[in-house]
């Protein structure tokens, strides 16, 4: 099993800009907001956890705001 706080990359779907972000994998997969840390518009993070509590995927989308 890995750590409950894991740092990983994303990219933003705005400016494409990449930046670190921590994931608390012991919840499970998740959905919620982040905003870019360049640019500040609202990006959506869809977290997949695998059955060995590892980011399995993550997809990034656009916020809907």
């Amino acid at each position: 099993m890995s750590q409950a706080l894991t740092h990983t990359n994303i990219t933003c779907p705005y400016c494409y800009s990449e930046f670190s972000t921590e994931v608390d994998v012991t919840g499970g997969s998740q959905d919620y907001y982040e905003d870019c840390q360049v640019c500040c518009n609202p990006i959506e993070l869809f977290i997949h956890i695998d059955a060995e509590g590892e980011i399995a995927r993550i997809d990034v989308l656009p916020g809907n705001s």
